[in-house]
């Protein structure tokens, strides 16, 4: 519905146009050293893999992405979640 008025609606098409201009998307911050350092400080048994990047402010699908793509930090997440 909003991309139809914009279509027809040149005043709705500006205002809609300036905002996106004031406000462009941007692609998230890859998480540096610390915020890792934070995910693992929340990781421990018990805790799902999300909830420890959520609090440490890393989006979970990076934290899937590094588990994929990176085999000693995908050990590492399995030894901190491993009741001891």
């Amino acid at each position: 519905m909003i991309y139809q008025r914009h279509k027809r609606d040149p005043a709705f098409a500006a205002a809609m146009d300036t905002a996106h201009h004031a406000h462009p998307r941007t692609p998230d911050q890859a998480p540096d050293t610390d915020d890792w350092e934070a995910f693992f400080g929340n990781l421990r048994p018990g805790v799902a893999l999300r909830q420890a990047a959520l609090a440490a402010g890393i989006r979970p699908e990076a934290v899937y992405h590094r588990r994929r793509a990176d085999r000693a930090f995908a050990h590492r997440t399995d030894q901190q979640r491993t009741p001891r």
